[in-house]
């Protein structure tokens, strides 16, 4: 069966034709008067920015079993071992701890912002308690929104993807005055 476009249909096609090609032109037009811009204000000199920190040392992960906070035995050892020993020691630089609570996507979003609260505050109170500056710490909790994307996290399974939700991450930065 043949389709018979009426000489108004058509018409209105090419209306819509013709009034989509004008906003993508326009939308390049702006792109390349955008980049010229650019180009003009930065001519062929790299952007210098102003670094008042860098990472000190990798970033690390604590997981946790489902609606768990406290720390695991593994936990403290490992804060012990990698973070506390590094910020004491005599050389070390001034620095801050970036500490980030999440969970996975089980539980209410309340529910999931809280037990990241707890689990980021458990790690901030037993390095305060072992002697971290309180003015070093800067605490953050997302709850389940900002899921983790590097290779675990990439499972085809959902309890690999979860388990891999459930963490800490302390990122240690070295500040500069």
């Amino acid at each position: 069966m043949a389709y018979k476009v009426s000489k108004a249909n058509n018409t209105s096609y090419k209306n819509v034709n013709s009034c989509f090609m004008k906003a993508y032109i326009t939308l390049l037009l702006i792109i390349i008067n955008c980049n010229l811009c650019y180009s003009q204000q930065l001519p062929n000199e790299p952007v210098k920015r102003e670094t008042k920190a860098e990472l000190y040392a990798p970033i690390y992960t604590l997981y946790y079993p489902t609606n768990q906070w406290e720390l695991t035995t593994e936990n403290v050892e490992f804060l012990y071992s990698y973070v506390i020993q590094k910020i004491k020691r005599p050389d070390a630089p001034k620095l801050i701890i970036y500490l980030e609570g999440h969970t996975d996507d089980e539980g209410n979003s309340d529910y999931n912002i809280n037990l990241s609260k707890k689990r980021v505050q458990a790690v901030a109170n037993y390095l305060k308690n072992n002697g971290i500056d309180v003015n070093q710490l800067i605490i953050s909790f997302f709850g389940e929104s900002i899921p983790e994307t590097r290779k675990i996290a990439i499972s085809e399974k959902l309890k690999d993807i979860r388990y891999a939700n459930r963490r800490v991450t302390i990122r240690i930065e070295k500040v500069f005055e």
